[in-house]
């Protein structure tokens, strides 16, 4: 799960997390693949140490995109080459520490 700048969702909640998922694709597709995202909702928690930890909780919102054919190709092994693109996609932010 990518930890991102929140989002409101109406009637849904606040997204914190983004999940990015390639669905099952043949090795060497000609067409593009498709991508399934979703969002989630942040859960808190106290810990053994008594502090608070996040996690990534409920499902707020779903979808997929088609992953163009020229994206597959530029993919390589690094894998933020598709959440970086999912993330433009759905016009979503990375959350950076601060």
């Amino acid at each position: 799960m990518i930890e991102i700048n929140e989002l409101t969702i109406p009637t849904k909640g606040t997204a914190k997390y983004l999940n990015v998922t390639a669905n099952g694709f043949s090795i060497s597709p000609t067409n593009g693949i498709t991508i399934y995202w979703s969002l989630h909702s942040q859960g808190s928690r106290e810990n053994e140490e008594g502090e608070t930890e996040y996690y990534p909780s409920g499902n707020l919102l779903e979808g997929n995109l088609q992953f163009p054919q020229e994206q597959y190709d530029l993919w390589g092994t690094d894998d933020t080459h598709v959440t970086d693109w999912v993330l433009t996609e759905l016009g979503l932010t990375e959350a950076t520490e601060e």
